[in-house]
């Protein structure tokens, strides 16, 4: 054990790992501020930015314009200060060389889930990425930093192997990282972890000497696991600013290791950092106010309480944090997106300047993916969503047809989009519609066919046509969308008008307040009962009784009809409604008093 005495070094990874989750858009200008504090303090390893696509990390998109501006390139021209970009691949690191980057980053995770969903790839597959980059680097002049993630625990496989860490380690070395950061992206591990951990990889010839400590504090035993590898020998730790950062499979994480609670530990142990420690905690306090956010510093709130300085209201324990859902890209290219959050799977319709139309390959594609989800045993929620304005204009004209009965049609195209509504209505995942933007036709059906919707206020959802006859010919199973078709024959209805009957369970604003929404109620969902994956549809099912369902059989229909009344006003469509207005309520009463029924455990 080396002497505890001995000083260390900060690797402050706030600008990158911190900001990177944060879903808000974090102005440029402020993201170079906040560099120039922290250089301010005295660190002198300040991780830059990603070098990734805007798709994968939407606040990282301008990774071009933090490293074009003269603040930082004043700053690389610093003696003894390292500010490394991490780069994902070949372009990226070409993109860094373009701004005269002197070091870089590479990534690899030691668990084949983990290394699939975050970066797409098998862990070997990720190590013979991250050599090509480490060889044309080191043949450039740069000099090189390896992470590997999941060192205790992967959210998909389970407690980590020590053998496949010292695996990970020694390749990187290899293939020339000059120090490898050690990632408890998670934040399950602890001292006695941390221990066993580096007594293992130094038994098996890794010198501690190349090796840094990159704690996550999800269940506040960061510091601590600090300070242990510290005594094991580590002089090298990653931490963030006021706690900024997180893991996407871990919710609720309260980031990355606060650099504020590390300086105040360290110092009061006698050991020197060579950091300004209230300049640290004004940066901390700033860049939190700056973001909206909660200073996740214990020390670095209390000395500013100590010290007189200006730090944001703190939220009480009885406030509720809010949810924060980050999404790792699973397949990002084409016409369906995919993303996974642990339990959640995010399926996005990529057609945007079509209105997210749905060609036969992307109902095929689509049957596909739910189906695999439907296997996975790992997966609790499956959310449909689009990109643009529009949630999802129909079917494409010529090459598919809306949604129609079961055997009403023999079309196979028609019948292909009825077995997509029919596999997500038995999905034994919980199914939600996060309606972005306008629907129409057969987009409505796929919306209606998840177990829970939320919409913007000012989408509209407007209804293909079908007639009473259809509807009285139809099976059971059929029978109340094709109702729902009759009553909003061709026109459009508004969310609104949809929601306080109970079709959509929630509204909102704007786009964020949307996504904020759909965070918010797989983070309900999740906490249902967690044993089971088919549990949060249990729960779905309790929010949509919770709309008052039930005590509006009785006037449901007349609600409808007044809805079509005012949206459709008067000419001769409006007169077609009022002669079929006797047999539309029967048929709604009878539909939803199924519903009823099966709700009070008499249906099926």
């Amino acid at each position: 054990m080396k002497d505890p005495r001995g000083a260390v070094h900060i690797v402050e990874v706030g600008p990158r790992d911190g900001l990177q989750n944060i879903k808000d858009h974090v102005p440029t200008s402020v993201k170079i501020e906040l560099i120039r504090r922290l250089r301010g303090t005295g660190l002198r390893t300040i991780e830059l930015t990603s070098v990734v696509s805007p798709r994968a990390v939407p606040q990282l998109s301008d990774c071009r314009d933090v490293l074009r501006m003269e603040d930082i390139k004043s700053l690389q021209k610093e003696p003894n200060i390292r500010l490394p970009v991490l780069v994902p691949n070949m372009k990226g690191l070409d993109i860094a060389l373009e701004y005269d980057i002197r070091e870089v980053a590479v990534f690899i995770s030691a668990t084949e889930g983990f290394s699939k969903a975050n970066i797409n790839c098998t862990v070997e597959e990720g190590l013979e990425r991250a050599r090509n980059i480490a060889e044309k680097a080191t043949s450039c002049g740069l000099a090189v930093r390896g992470y590997v993630s999941c060192i205790f625990s992967d959210p998909f496989d389970g407690p980590t192997a020590p053998p496949a860490v010292l695996h990970c380690v020694r390749e990187l070395l290899e293939m020339g990282c000059y120090e490898v950061s050690l990632g408890d992206t998670l934040g399950v591990g602890c001292p006695d972890k941390v221990r066993s951990l580096l007594t293992y990889l130094e038994e098996h010839g890794i010198s501690l000497d190349l090796l840094a400590g990159h704690f996550h504090d999800t269940y506040g035993q960061g510091v601590a696991n600090t300070w242990e590898a510290y005594n094991c020998g580590l002089r090298v730790f990653d931490s963030s600013i006021s706690g900024l950062g997180g893991c996407p499979y871990a919710p609720g994480a309260k980031g990355n290791v606060a650099t504020e609670d590390l300086v105040y530990m360290f110092h009061n142990a006698g050991i020197d950092t060579g950091l300004d420690m209230l300049k640290l905690v004004e940066t901390g306090l700033w860049i939190s106010s700056r973001l909206s956010r909660e200073n996740a510093s214990r020390a670095g709130i209390a000395l500013a309480n100590t010290h007189g300085l200006v730090s944001p209201p703190r939220h009480t324990e009885h406030t509720p944090t809010k949810a924060v859902t980050s999404w790792a890209p699973v397949d990002t290219k084409g016409r369906v997106l995919t993303y996974r959050s642990g339990g959640n799977f995010k399926i996005v319709l990529n057609r945007p300047k079509r209105g997210n139309t749905l060609t036969q390959k992307m109902v095929a594609d689509l049957i596909a993916i739910i189906a695999s989800c439907n296997k996975d045993p790992s997966l609790l929620n499956i959310i449909i969503t689009a990109t643009g304005g529009y949630f999802c204009m129909g079917v494409e004209s010529g090459k598919s047809m809306p949604f129609i009965a079961q055997g009403a049609s023999r079309n196979p195209r028609a019948n292909y989009l009825a077995a997509l509504l029919e596999l997500m209505k038995h999905s034994p995942k919980t199914t939600v519609a996060c309606v972005n933007g306008h629907a129409f036709g057969g987009g409505v059906d796929l919306a209606l066919a998840c177990d829970v919707r939320i919409s913007l206020r000012a989408a509209t959802l407007t209804f293909t046509e079908a007639t009473i006859k259809q509807a009285r010919n139809a099976s059971s199973k059929w029978k109340s969308a094709f109702v729902r078709n009759a009553v909003f024959s061709t026109h459009s209805t508004t969310a609104e008008k949809l929601n306080s009957v109970g079709v959509l369970s929630e509204i909102m604003e704007d786009q964020g307040q949307l996504r904020d929404g759909l965070d918010e109620l797989l983070l309900r969902l999740n906490n249902s009962r967690p044993a089971k994956p088919r549990a949060s549809r249990e729960f779905s099912g309790s929010l949509r009784a919770s709309t008052g369902w039930d005590t509006q059989v009785d006037t449901l229909d007349e609600t409808l009809f007044k809805t079509i009344e005012l949206d459709i006003g008067q000419g001769d469509l409006k007169a077609s409604y009022s002669g079929r207005r006797d047999d539309l309520k029967r048929a709604l009463k009878s539909v939803w008093g199924q519903g009823r029924r099966r709700r009070e455990g008499t249906g099926i």
